[in-house]
Protein backbone atom coordinates (compact mmCIF):
# COMPACT_ATOMS: atom_id res chain seq x y z
CA UNK A 1 0.00 0.00 0.00
CA UNK A 2 1.56 3.71 -0.74
CA UNK A 3 1.91 5.69 2.06
CA UNK A 4 0.11 9.27 1.66
CA UNK A 5 1.93 10.76 4.74
CA UNK A 6 3.99 13.03 2.42
CA UNK A 7 1.73 13.34 -0.25
CA UNK A 8 -1.52 14.45 2.04
CA UNK A 9 1.71 17.17 3.03
CA UNK A 10 1.40 18.19 -0.83
CA UNK A 11 -1.82 18.65 -1.22
CA UNK A 12 -2.79 15.35 -2.87
CA UNK A 13 -3.48 11.55 -2.11
CA UNK A 14 -3.89 8.29 -3.18
CA UNK A 15 -7.33 7.53 -2.28
CA UNK A 16 -9.42 4.29 -2.24
CA UNK A 17 -12.70 4.83 -3.76
CA UNK A 18 -15.17 1.43 -3.41
CA UNK A 19 -17.37 1.40 -6.47
CA UNK A 20 -15.61 4.09 -8.40
CA UNK A 21 -16.09 3.15 -12.16
CA UNK A 22 -12.51 4.60 -12.76
CA UNK A 23 -11.26 1.79 -10.24
CA UNK A 24 -10.66 1.65 -6.66
CA UNK A 25 -7.24 3.93 -6.46
CA UNK A 26 -7.39 7.21 -7.43
CA UNK A 27 -4.96 10.15 -7.59
CA UNK A 28 -6.89 13.10 -6.16
CA UNK A 29 -6.43 17.05 -4.77
CA UNK A 30 -6.91 18.13 -1.39
CA UNK A 31 -8.19 21.05 -0.32
CA UNK A 32 -5.14 23.24 -0.54
CA UNK A 33 -2.10 23.94 -3.16
CA UNK A 34 -3.93 22.30 -6.22
CA UNK A 35 -6.88 24.09 -8.08
CA UNK A 36 -7.84 20.75 -10.12
CA UNK A 37 -6.61 16.98 -9.52
CA UNK A 38 -4.74 17.30 -12.74
CA UNK A 39 -2.53 19.94 -11.02
CA UNK A 40 -1.88 17.59 -8.26
CA UNK A 41 -1.29 14.92 -11.53
CA UNK A 42 1.17 17.72 -12.91
CA UNK A 43 2.99 18.16 -9.93
CA UNK A 44 3.36 14.33 -9.09
CA UNK A 45 4.59 13.45 -12.57
CA UNK A 46 6.78 16.41 -12.37
CA UNK A 47 8.80 15.19 -9.64
CA UNK A 48 8.68 11.88 -10.62
CA UNK A 49 10.59 13.12 -13.74
CA UNK A 50 12.92 15.31 -11.51
CA UNK A 51 14.05 12.05 -9.85
CA UNK A 52 11.66 11.84 -6.76
CA UNK A 53 11.82 8.10 -5.97
CA UNK A 54 8.33 8.88 -3.86
CA UNK A 55 6.39 10.44 -6.82
CA UNK A 56 7.90 7.66 -8.68
CA UNK A 57 6.31 4.91 -6.47
CA UNK A 58 3.12 6.76 -6.23
CA UNK A 59 2.85 6.79 -10.38
CA UNK A 60 3.92 2.99 -9.97
CA UNK A 61 1.29 1.59 -7.73
CA UNK A 62 -1.21 3.53 -9.91
CA UNK A 63 0.42 1.43 -12.95
CA UNK A 64 -0.15 -1.81 -10.82
CA UNK A 65 -3.31 -1.09 -9.11
CA UNK A 66 -5.69 0.86 -11.33
CA UNK A 67 -4.23 1.15 -14.79
CA UNK A 68 -7.05 2.77 -15.88
CA UNK A 69 -6.13 5.93 -13.43
CA UNK A 70 -2.28 5.97 -14.82
CA UNK A 71 -3.88 6.10 -17.90
CA UNK A 72 -5.88 8.79 -17.74
CA UNK A 73 -2.67 10.60 -15.87
CA UNK A 74 -0.49 9.69 -18.97
CA UNK A 75 -3.18 11.16 -21.18
CA UNK A 76 -3.62 14.07 -19.53
CA UNK A 77 -0.27 15.27 -18.67
CA UNK A 78 0.80 14.25 -22.43
CA UNK A 79 -2.08 16.37 -23.52
CA UNK A 80 -0.95 19.25 -21.33
CA UNK A 81 2.73 19.38 -21.61
CA UNK A 82 5.11 16.41 -21.68
CA UNK A 83 6.38 14.60 -24.45
CA UNK A 84 7.92 12.29 -22.36
CA UNK A 85 5.37 10.02 -20.76
CA UNK A 86 5.86 6.66 -20.93
CA UNK A 87 4.48 4.34 -23.33
CA UNK A 88 4.02 1.81 -19.77
CA UNK A 89 7.20 0.03 -20.66
CA UNK A 90 9.75 2.62 -18.14
CA UNK A 91 9.71 1.44 -14.48
CA UNK A 92 8.25 5.45 -13.69
CA UNK A 93 5.32 6.53 -15.71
Amino acid sequence: MFDNTQASGEGWVIAECPGAEDGLWQMQRLNGPFETDGDAWLHVVQQSEDGSPYHTEALDFLRRNNPREHAAIRRFVAGGRSPAISDGDSPSL
